[in-house]
């Protein structure tokens, strides 16, 4: 929930009352303050939803101190007020200011019988309830309603005791701790949580009061109606919607018509916990009536649900073979394969029904078809059971195992152009022209041919890093977006992930190409080393841990190829990685000098057109692919192509290393006789440093910029030595272990070690 703790400063309004906002159960102070509109939208949204199906599904194995545990940690609001300062006393000593709310909470342990949906409706029916929403374990509902602004507890005391007679009248128990001000209500996940602002009545605290004796805790009925039965039935705990079918069942069995039915119903003089809904009891009466008669002795309600199965078997409706049928379990939702997709579904229900229909004819009796649905559904869990789901690069559609053995299933897979004969005139066009360097397309085709035949085999090889640098509309996204097609559409921008921007990286999980497409290149050394880490990370390995937001981690080794578009000037080159020792081999740059096209595409429709076109000769390019033989010269026995590099664009990159600019800087430092007036010497990077960023040195600002994190000097001077420098050579003192020497030289000045 985005909170903003100077919002709504103003005094507390009816429309708008400020509560406080905490971090967890067991934060004494608030971390913010918001409004109870706010609190539904979160509510209402995902934000909560990971931390909240958690528990549930915790709860629901049966770990109940588990829930107990993890709900510490859910964050909370305080309904009735903010506090000025630590929350206990805060009204006993005046730091409490009311909010003119009151918190209800209706557990399912204290309202044996009611539905959710029920307790939900009732409050929906009373007019000082301004909010309800269902509780975080799934069974409760949390109410809000309306009070006088309480200057003490008394009062507030006095207006909870007012409300809880209220619904004590109605069959419904408050939970007795919500009498106090101060007390934290969980947050929750709800996607349909109501909000009324516009009610005004409220709850008046009448003194003296008298408390209603505590409301019976009845067991929940589990009544099955049956045609030969004498009695009308009673109202059970269960819900007064499973009555009303079981009352007009009773009616129809007993040979009365749809009208009488009805009129008895609607007149039933027993005491029931609220009054009919407009149109409930004439919604029932239709539905038991519009049904077919279930035999003698068959449960109404299993026979209905094999009916209406059977005639959905029959028709073009949904069914669910089970074998088709998956359970991720950390997740605690189904998969089913309808078609060449999946499904996914959070609730067990509509997998019921769907498994119901597949099998209803397969079956006579209800009993039996439920049974076997019922049997069908639990194997499914465990036999159908996987850890993880989702789509990984490169990886075929269906159950497989990941690299520590745990079963995951793979929802989709690429959707590669399929090999066939024939000319693709349009796609040579644009990659003949789009390079002046004739090694520049054998080194693409190559890279291209190798990628486009891992994907198909659903085997990773490395790959050098693609990088397209030319001028601004040189055609550099459209070679990217042919490259896109090719592997199978499926893209994913890594530059944030990589750069050291994000933990996550399941947007590149399921994305055959990650592709940097005019992004604008960070100046920090850092991020760029990082960028270029993470990416021969990525790329070499055999195997990637797969973080993907809310699920549990997975090593595989998805089939990823890597492709930057940027342009050509020395600042957007600056998205490239360092090309040190490390990278040397792993990135390729190419030059695009621009692309004719036969299609004017200054218009969506033209646009349209070139990919219409460029999409009918893929599967001949993907022969053509497919047929490629790699040059010898540029053949790399990991890679299948070598990472070639245009020589000027080369040239620009390195113009802008830090190696380069400190050479410059020693070049422009060196005559300064004051300061390496002993020249020539050997000196540390930190002694060398030390001169350089010397407040007399005519380059000191630009040192400083260079030397911008610890160790840049080190690093830069390290890459001057190797590479042949005029000034810096590594020194024959250098003693393992030890920080590194570097013999320094004057322009003027030639040191030999012979």
């Amino acid at each position: 929930m985005t909170i903003d703790p100077l919002q709504n400063m103003t005094t507390t309004t009816m429309q708008h009352p400020e509560i406080d906002f905490y971090s967890s159960a067991t934060a004494s102070t608030a971390t913010a303050t918001t409004t109870l509109s706010d609190l539904i939208d979160a509510i209402r949204s995902d934000e909560f939803a990971f931390k909240i199906k958690y528990l549930r599904s915790t709860l629901a194995a049966g770990d109940d101190d588990g829930y107990a545990v993890a709900k510490k940690d859910l964050q909370a609001v305080s309904i009735s007020g903010t506090a000025d300062g630590k929350r206990a006393k805060a009204i006993e000593e005046g730091r409490f200011s009311h909010s003119g709310l009151l918190q209800l909470d209706f557990d399912a342990a204290d309202n044996v019988g009611w539905t959710v949906e029920e307790i939900v409706e009732i409050l929906q029916a009373e007019p000082r309830i301004v909010a309800a929403f269902v509780s975080p374990s799934g069974h409760g509902v949390k109410g809000i309603a309306r009070i006088p602004v309480c200057k003490t507890k008394d009062e507030h005391v006095a207006a909870f005791a007012a409300a809880r007679n209220h619904f004590r009248a109605h069959n419904l128990t408050i939970d007795e701790a919500c009498k106090d001000p101060v007390r934290l209500m969980f947050v929750s996940h709800d996607p349909g949580a109501w909000l009324d602002l516009d009610r005004t009545a409220v709850f008046e605290p009448v003194a003296g009061t008298p408390e209603l004796p505590k409301a019976a805790k009845a067991k929940k009925s589990s009544i099955k109606l049956k045609s030969p039965r004498t009695a009308f039935p009673e109202p059970p705990r269960e819900g007064i919607h499973a009555w009303l079918m079981q009352a007009t069942w009773h009616c129809r069995f007993a040979g009365m018509s749809e009208a009488d039915a009805a009129a008895k119903v609607q007149g039933y003089e027993g005491s029931l916990r609220r009054a009919y809904q407009p149109n409930e009891v004439r919604d029932a009466v239709r539905t038991v009536f519009d049904s077919p008669m279930p035999e003698p002795t068959a449960d109404w309600r299993e026979a209905a649900d094999m009916v209406a199965a059977k005639a959905a078997s029959a028709s073009t409706m949904q069914s669910f073979n089970p074998e088709d049928i998956f359970y991720d379990g950390p997740a605690n939702k189904y998969l089913v394969k309808v078609g060449s997709a999946y499904m996914t579904y959070s609730k067990l229900s509509p997998i019921i029904t769907g498994v119901t229909r597949h099998l209803a004819n397969d079956y006579e009796e209800p009993k039996d078809l439920a049974r076997a649905v019922r049997e069908a559904c639990k194997s499914r869990e465990l036999d159908g059971g996987v850890q993880w789901h989702g789509s990984i690069a490169g990886h075929a559609q269906g159950l497989a195992m990941d690299t520590n053995d745990l079963p995951i299933l793979i929802t989709s897979e690429a959707r590669t152009p399929h090999p066939a004969p024939g000319d693709a005139p349009t796609i040579s066009e644009i990659v003949g022209g789009a390079f002046a360097d004739p090694i520049a397309i054998m080194v693409f085709m190559s890279w291209l041919a190798g990628r486009y035949k891992a994907v198909r085999s659903h085997v990773h090889i490395p790959s050098p890093m693609m990088v397209l640098a030319g001028e601004i509309n040189s055609g550099k996204s459209l070679i990217a977006w042919i490259v896109a097609q090719t592997l199978g559409g499926r893209t994913a921008n890594p530059y944030a992930s990589w750069s050291g921007g994000m933990l996550w990286n399941d947007d590149l999980v399921g994305s055959e190409l990650l592709l940097v497409d005019d992004c604008v290149g960070s100046t920090d050394i850092r991020s760029r080393r990082n960028f270029g880490a993470s990416f021969k990370e990525a790329i070499y390995p055999h195997v990637i841990q797969l973080r993907k937001r809310n699920s549990s981690s997975i090593a595989v080794r998805p089939v990823w190829a890597c492709v930057v578009c940027c342009n050509d000037t020395p600042e957007s080159l600056q998205i490239i990685p360092p090309l040190d020792n490390d990278l040397a081999d792993k990135v390729a740059l190419l030059h695009v000098i621009g692309v004719k096209l036969p299609v004017d595409t200054s218009t969506p429709e033209g646009k349209l057109e070139l990919q219409a076109l460029i999409r009918s000769e893929l599967p001949a390019f993907a022969q053509q692919l497919m047929d490629w033989v790699t040059p010898p010269e540029l053949h790399d026995s990991r890679s299948g192509v070598k990472a070639w590099r245009d020589p000027l664009l080369t040239d620009a990159v390195d113009a802008h290393s830090p190696a380069r600019r400190l050479e410059e800087l020693l070049e422009a430092a060196l005559t300064h006789m004051g300061l390496w007036g002993d020249l020539p010497r050997d000196l540390t990077s930190a002694d060398i440093e030390g001169r350089l960023k010397d407040v007399h040195s005519p380059v000191f600002d630009q040192a400083k910029q260079l030397c911008s994190w610890h160790g840049a000097m080190g690093s830069a001077l390290a890459k001057l030595a190797r590479s042949g420098s005029e000034f810096v050579t590594l020194s024959p003192n250098t003693i393992a272990g030890k920080p590194p020497r570097y013999w320094v030289t004057p322009p003027t000045f030639k040191r030999s070690f012979e």
